[in-house]
């Protein structure tokens, strides 16, 4: 973090070009191959019409091959590859990658999507910036968050490492959304009932006691 306030560069710019998420990215790509498959040209031979799209997440993995890095980043939608090729971004800039970039830290990269040869939709990038500076290394990459009580003290790194979590929290929400719109659609209103109650109930549970400070008596909940 200091290296990089120390060249002039804002670890945490305040404002963030994105134009498509991982999955919208991957979509575009996918409906321009679709319309060159009907219209003849290979995507090879028309790589200069390919989609250009600013994309931004967090870096999950780096990984240098000489000449060229390739990086996996994610966001809500998903993931998706960077490809960094020095003679097309430069020296510094290639080097400026390898030195200050870690697993975890957000980055910004604008550029045309291809297909790799394994067939992977990528972004060859043109120019990245950093979006945030992580200061804390992410749990191991190929195993993820197994502790139980980290998983529920941290819920964060849970939710950033084990994707059935991140898919059971996505799959809540949309259900609580489905009633709620079914719901409010047949006139019903939407109240929150009281948390802390005078009394307590629910059979054998041992109920958790407070004291109220406004009302000056004991509370359960």
């Amino acid at each position: 973090l200091d290296m990089v306030r120390g060249q002039g560069v804002d670890p945490y710019p305040a404002q963030v070009e994105r134009s498509h998420t991982a999955a919208e990215a991957a979509a575009a790509y996918i409906g321009w191959e679709a319309e060159l498959a009907a219209d003849g040209p290979t995507p090879a031979e028309a790589a200069h019409s390919a989609p250009l799209v600013a994309v931004g997440g967090r870096l999950m993995s780096l990984r240098p091959h000489g000449k060229m890095t390739f990086a996996t980043i994610q966001d809500g939608s998903g993931t998706l590859q960077l490809a960094f090729r020095k003679d097309h971004i430069g020296d510094a800039a290639y080097a400026w990658l390898q030195e200050v970039f870690d697993r975890g830290d957000f980055i910004g990269a604008r550029g045309r999507l291809f297909r790799t040869r394994m067939g992977e939709i990528t972004v060859q990038v043109d120019e990245y910036r950093m979006l945030a500076k992580s200061l804390n290394p992410l749990p191991e990459k190929w195993h993820g968050l197994k502790d139980t009580e980290a998983r529920y003290r941290q819920r964060y790194l849970d939710l950033l490492t084990n994707p059935d979590a991140r898919q059971v929290f996505l799959t809540r929400s949309g259900i609580v959304r489905s009633m709620r719109r079914f719901l409010d659609g047949r006139g019903f209103i939407e109240v929150e009932t009281p948390i802390l109650q005078p009394l307590y109930g629910g059979a054998s549970a041992r109920p958790f006691k407070t004291f109220y400070n406004a009302l000056g008596q004991d509370m359960y909940l």
